[in-house]
This record gives structure tokens, sequence and C-alpha cells, in this order.
């Protein structure tokens, strides 16, 4: 190729990417968001999440409002289960996140950090056969 046909490549993409983006955006706009398939303005949100948690790999409870009414859920690999309906928000739990008589993670990592440091102390302090330097 010689320097005036990459000159016109580069020019026709230049004219091209704004058209496509143009068409792209109005056809995102008006065709898709009038058959409802994009989040618009159209009545607002009738759902939402109000919190998850996660069951293990595979699990999770989610408490889902629709319109006044709220649905705790169960997601599993074989499908999703009403657990629970409630007319109202249920309180929130108490802030005790730490179960009575359990140390708390704070704790747990300083001591295991302690142990490890002891441990790569007493390596070092040892020759290469195993024999105090």
């Amino acid at each position: 190729m010689n320097n005036t046909e990459i000159l016109f490549a580069f020019i026709r993409v230049i004219i091209a990417l704004p058209l496509v983006l143009a068409l792209a955006y109005v056809a995102i706009k008006y065709g898709l968001a009038r058959r409802g398939l994009v989040k618009g303005q159209q009545g607002g949100r009738r759902m939402r999440v109000v919190e998850q948690m996660p069951l293990g790999p595979k699990g999770l409870l989610s408490l889902v409002e629709v319109g006044d009414k709220y649905f705790l859920l169960a997601h599993a690999e074989t499908g999703i289960t009403v657990v629970k309906e409630y007319d109202t928000l249920p309180e929130p739990l108490a802030d005790n996140t730490v179960a009575e008589g359990l140390p708390d993670f704070r704790q747990l990592l300083k001591f295991k950090l302690k142990q490890q440091q002891h441990v790569s102390h007493q390596d070092t302090a040892e020759g290469e056969n195993g024999r105090e330097k």
C-alpha cells in the first residue's frame, strides 16, 4: 500500500466511526427503550433488592421489595424459592457481629501472625541440614 491508500482508509474510518456510533445511540435510545428492553424513564422501578447474603459457594438469600411487599428468596443451583413474605420491612439485626465466646477476626489474625513469625525465626536459626549454626 502506498501513502495515499493509507490516508484514504484513515479518512473513511474517521467518517464512518461517528456515523456508526450515532446509529447505535439512536437504536438504543428509541428502538430498544420503547420495547422495554433498556431501563428508561417509563414508570420507574417496581422492584429492588434490599439486601443479599451468601450461603456458600452456590447459595444466596435475597430480600426483595416488590410494590409494598417484601419477599425473602433462597437462590440455589436448582432454582429460586420464596422462603417468606413480609408486609413490612423486617427490623435490622443487632450489630453483634461476633458471637459470644468466640474471638473476633482481628484477634485470630494477630495470633496466627505471631505463630508464623515464631516458626520463621526457628527456621532461620537452623542450618541447611537441620543443625544449629
